[in-house]
């Protein structure tokens, strides 16, 4: 549910397209390149996925078979760079498929069955496709690439519409070698440049670096999601580091009912992003659970409302951006805080926020905080504190957030969920 108040991203995108019947529809019948089970190794010759892609550019439904789909990488120049200050870099980067065209539909039965192995950094690209989809299938074993400039993830989309359902990106990890020297790794999902992305039910899990990362010119809806680093490996080589979802530059996107867990950092607006952050669970974050930060910038946007974060390293959330510029600057409303600031390493405020629930670090003119509700929080310092509720008083409230994040779906493994059930 988006409340209406704050609908400023999803309309006009057409997203309802996706859902439709598109006129002279074709429907291909491909096979895998492999059972499931059976080892697979670096291909000699492309899979036939990746070559009647090649064919393909009119509206066409792309059923695969159960099976393996073990790509053969192809060298690509991507002509932009999606996180680097002077967007006109070249960077060098690899490539698993490219998809462009018109209502081209990638269907999978399940993801249980169909697992698309890319062996690239750029995993699936989704470039000039307009009303495209992916669902049903596995995206794993990328590789990053060499450039720490490239936008590495099992989908990247670009100028393009793309719906992503019920889909399992997972374990695209790379070297330790190449990990250790780029920094940056490999993400779940990318938005590029032009894109317009409706990412919903999807397991995103154990990728190295961002689960959702949307950078210039990016608009998404990201609804009911586990987006997991499993790993929580932090600075470490492995699944959790980056953000959970991160939006960046003039980003924009509604952020709904999401389960975000095990990450480094969790879910962000940065810069001049704008951002509808509601009804998710942010837990067992190593440092801060939610983050509007400016960056010295003012034309961002937060509104960060009804989310609970539980157990954090560092703070729940930070506010720290300057006053001015673009408005509304957004709101921090209704938001249950349990256990942030666990880490001691972080008492000192360096390198990330003030340890407290919410850390004031630089709250803008006219951005609202009011009606949030705190928990057993750890609270060092001389900061004012905020007021934890003791047992007695969690009450209504509590119970209210509790029914509310049970009923659905997405959050049933969610830690949090049985905290709150052995606590009332």
């Amino acid at each position: 549910m988006i409340r209406g108040a704050f609908r400023h991203v999803l309309w006009g995108l057409g997203f309802g397209l996706l859902a439709s019947p598109l006129a002279g529809q074709r429907v291909v019948a491909v096979r895998p390149d492999a059972r499931l089970g059976e080892e697979v190794s670096l291909p000699s010759q492309e899979s036939f996925l990746q070559s009647i892609m090649k064919l393909v550019d009119e509206p066409a439904e792309i059923r695969l078979a159960p099976g393996v789909y073990n790509f053969k990488p192809q060298v690509f120049i991507d002509s932009s760079c999606g996180n680097c200050q002077d967007a006109s870099t070249d960077v060098n980067a690899s490539v698993g498929m490219i998809v462009s065209g018109t209502g081209i539909k990638l269907v999978g039965a399940s993801p249980d069955s169909v697992v698309i192995v890319t062996n690239a950094g750029y995993g699936l690209l989704f470039e000039d496709c307009s009303d495209c989809s992916l669902s049903g299938v596995t995206v794993t074993g990328g590789v990053r690439d060499l450039d720490p400039n490239a936008t590495d993830a099992a989908v990247v989309v670009r100028r393009s519409s793309v719906q992503i359902g019920y889909c399992s990106l997972r374990d695209n990890i790379g070297e330790n070698s190449t990990i250790s020297e780029t920094v940056v790794g490999i993400s779940g999902v990318v938005g590029r440049e032009g894109s317009e992305i409706l990412l919903h039910d999807c397991r995103i899990e154990r990728n190295s670096w961002d689960g959702v990362a949307l950078y210039r010119d990016a608009t998404a809806a990201i609804s009911d999601n586990v987006i997991d680093g499993v790993d929580n490996a932090g600075g470490a080589v492995g699944g959790g580091r980056g953000v959970g979802i991160g939006l960046t530059w003039n980003a924009r996107a509604d952020v709904e009912r999401n389960l975000v867990r095990r990450y480094w950092k969790g879910i962000g607006v940065f810069v001049n992003a704008q951002g509808v952050i509601a009804d998710n669970v942010v837990e067992d974050m190593l440092t801060w659970g939610i983050a509007y930060w400016g960056a010295d910038s003012t034309g961002g946007s937060a509104v960060i409302m009804d989310n609970v974060i539980f157990h954090t390293g560092a703070c729940g959330v930070i506010l720290d951006r300057p006053s001015g510029g673009f408005e509304p600057v957004g709101s921090l409303t209704d938001n249950l805080f349990i256990q942030t600031g666990q880490n001691e390493r972080y008492d000192s405020g360096e390198p990330y926020c003030t340890q407290r629930p919410i850390a004031r670090d630089g709250v803008p003119d006219g951005f609202v905080v009011e009606n949030n509700l705190f928990f057993d929080n750890r609270q060092p310092g001389d900061s004012p504190s905020e007021t934890d509720l003791t047992p007695s008083q969690m009450g209504l409230p509590w119970s209210q957030t509790f029914d509310r994040i049970r009923k659905e779906l997405v959050f049933a493994e969610s830690r949090v969920l049985r905290f709150m059930a052995e606590s009332q």
